[in-house]
């Protein structure tokens, strides 16, 4: 399966968040590789749109969703949890994607290990549903901010030729955001058990 490259990120967040979906983000890590395939995402579309970390423009936060598109955005929330973000569009243009779910495709030991340091570990179903429950999974953290999917040898983007049903709809926990809360800028493969609730 071939790498995604820079011109699949420099597109609107909308686009690329669909695109995303069916394909494999893969963590390479000393014991092993821990993948799986792309169910869930969200966009998050410049300083106007109200959910975004650039509704306040430019800070030391946020400063990875100005660049060019295909780099890691990647947070604390809660004091607990990593969210993970891939940039989009093109430098100068603050849109990323929030990557939600992932289905299991290899690693699933290694991904169950890595949860048992935060407790109960669920079904195979379950290893990577929500956004901080992947990024445990995976292994990431902090230090993935900045990185570049195009480059990195320990976290990319493969295309696995597939072409799945899309349903959009609004995103999860941005009541505050206004208007933007009703954009359909949730896309999800239709039919999976692996969507976040």
């Amino acid at each position: 399966m071939a790498r995604l490259q820079r011109t699949f990120f420099e597109r609107p967040a909308a686009e690329v968040a669909r695109g995303l979906l069916g394909k494999r983000l893969v963590r390479k890590t000393g014991p092993g590789i821990i993948s799986g395939r792309i169910v869930e995402t969200e966009a998050y579309i410049g300083e106007d749109d109200l959910a975004s970390h650039a509704r306040f423009g430019k800070t030391a936060r946020n400063r990875i969703m100005y660049g060019r598109g295909g780099f890691v955005y990647i947070y604390l929330i809660y004091g607990i949890y990593y969210n993970l973000n891939i940039v989009a569009a093109t430098e100068g243009v603050p849109e990323a994607v929030l990557i939600r779910s992932l289905e299991p495709v290899a690693g699933q030991k290694l991904a169950k290990a890595n949860l048992e340091k935060f407790g109960r570990v669920r079904a195979n179903r379950d290893l990577m549903k929500g956004p901080g429950k992947l990024c445990v999974a995976l292994g990431l953290d902090k230090s993935f901010y900045g990185e570049d999917l195009i480059s990195s040898k320990r976290i990319w983007v493969e295309d696995a030729g597939e072409t799945p049903q899309i349903d959009a709809s609004t995103r999860i926990g941005i009541d505050y955001a206004g208007h933007y809360r009703d954009k359909p800028w949730r896309f999800t493969v239709r039919g999976s058990k692996y969507v976040s609730k």
